[in-house]
Parts: structure tokens; sequence; C-alpha cells
């Protein structure tokens, strides 16, 4: 059984600052204590797959601002570091037909999401919505309907409560483990952090157990992508490409015939890319 996981950062346990998430400094303190919870849930992960039966762990670190540098060196080393395999469009290494389920770890809620630390989707401060086949959608939504164009279903996530909520309502078959309640976008009432570990190791072993891949997220094209961004300027460039079309100033919508595609921006002669 191999396992995918993709992490980020603002739903993990012990983080509830934007700056450990977000320093610009990398070696500012908060920063690298935000690192080191990404590598403590990341490993509790780990270890609940091998728990599970997992042959092998592919891990990616899905947190932009890293620059895929987010793990420290106590990261789990059983686990396979993978990064992007292709760029223009966008392929996610080591993510194939032969994957037996994904998990997302320290998640988000999708833009606009009342209750939740750090909602948004993609761009933080720019994208007010973002829709597939017009249903408000997150990064949880993209990775599941990637996955899906494999076969390969979304089978566990952890994050804040208002993300676990996100998942049991669009993904009612994925496991999933809060670690956090928020309170506000920039504040949130952490659990503990140890405890929050322990129950994400358990929790997705149990996850993994249950696997159906019959639950994979198909989505027949062509697919819809709009997205509203806070300011009608951020749309302009997008929508002078071809086939985009742009109902309001602030938003742009087009069309994919390939749910991997979902991570693609439209520009000037995309579509010979």
């Amino acid at each position: 059984m191999i396992v995918w996981i993709c992490t980020d950062m603002e739903g993990l346990a012990g983080v509830d600052r934007w700056e450990q998430c977000y320093d610009p400094d990398f070696g500012a303190d908060a920063y690298r204590y935000g690192r080191e919870q990404l590598t403590a849930d990341s490993n509790a992960a780990i270890a609940g797959c091998f728990d599970a039966g997992a042959t092998e762990v592919r891990i990616l670190d899905g947190h932009g601002h890293n620059g895929n540098l987010g793990f420290t060196s106590r990261l789990d080393p059983r686990a396979r570091k993978v990064w992007i395999a292709q760029r223009g469009p966008t392929r996610w290494e080591g993510l194939t037909e032969g994957v037996h389920a994904v998990a997302l770890v320290g998640q988000h809620a999708m833009a606009g999401t009342l209750g939740a630390f750090i909602d948004h989707t993609q761009c933080p401060r720019e994208i007010c919505r973002y829709g597939i086949n017009g249903e408000e959608a997150g990064e949880m939504s993209q990775m599941a309907l990637y996955a899906g164009a494999f076969g390969v279903p979304l089978a566990y996530v952890s994050g804040d409560e208002a993300l676990c909520a996100e998942a049991a309502r669009l993904f009612p078959h994925a496991g999933s483990t809060p670690t956090k309640r928020g309170a506000g976008w920039y504040t949130c009432d952490l659990y503990d952090p140890a405890e929050v570990r322990r129950q994400i190791r358990r929790d997705i072993a149990a996850a993994l157990c249950r696997v159906d891949r019959s639950a994979a997220w198909r989505v027949e094209p062509p697919i819809t992508v709009s997205v509203e961004f806070a300011w009608s300027g951020r749309a302009d460039p997008i929508a002078a490409a071809e086939g985009v079309r742009r109902p309001h100033a602030r938003t742009v919508e087009w069309e994919i015939d390939d749910a991997r595609d979902i991570y693609e921006w439209p520009q000037p002669g995309w579509r010979e890319a």
C-alpha cells in the first residue's frame, strides 16, 4: 500500500500565528517553530500509515512559502520526500495510479469560511472565492480532484475544526483529526499538540484500513473553474487568455478537459503549453 501525503502549515497542531507559517526570515524563531510543528505532525501521520500496513509513504511539502524546505532533519526517514514532477502543466511527483490513498496534513479551510484560522484558497488576501463546477472549493478539493484523475481517493485530512467540517460535508468517506478551533482569521484556540499527534496517528491508520478506491472524486470534463479576486486588476491578465470568460470585473472562469490541470492558471498561449 502506497500512501501519498501533502502537507500544509496553517492547520498544524501547535501553530497559532501567521508568522509561524509566513515569516519572510527563514531563520526567525517563529518560522523555525512552525517547521518543527510541520515535522512533528508529519511524523505522526507517517507512523500511522505504517501502522496500517503501508509499504511506502511519499510526502510533499505543499506549503508554497516553504519552497520545499519546510521539513526539518527530524522527518521520519521511512518517508520519501517528493515535489513537483513537471511544471506547465503542474504534475505532482509520485502521485500515480499505483497510489492507494491520498492524505492531507495541516490543511486549512477554503477562502470565506467562518470560524476558520487563516482560511484561504491558494493566495491569502487575493482570492475571495474559488469554484469547481459552480460549487465553492478550496485546496482540499483541488487535491481530491487531481488525485481522482488517477482513481486515487482522498482518505484523510487534519486541520482546524472548520477544515474537518468541510471534509465531512464534501468528502464524508475521509477520516479527519481536528487540531484547533478557529476564533478569527488570525486567532485560534489550540488543542494539546501531543494529544493531537497521538490522534493523527490513530485516525490516519483507521482511515487507511477502510479505504475504498471507488470513492475517488472523478468529474466528467469539461470542468469549469472560477475565481473571484479581491480586486479587478488581479483578474485582468487572466481574462486576456484564450477561452477565459469574465462575468464580473473581479471574476474569471474557464474550462479544463483534464482534472490534473486544476492547478493551471490561464495565460496567453496556455492551451498550447
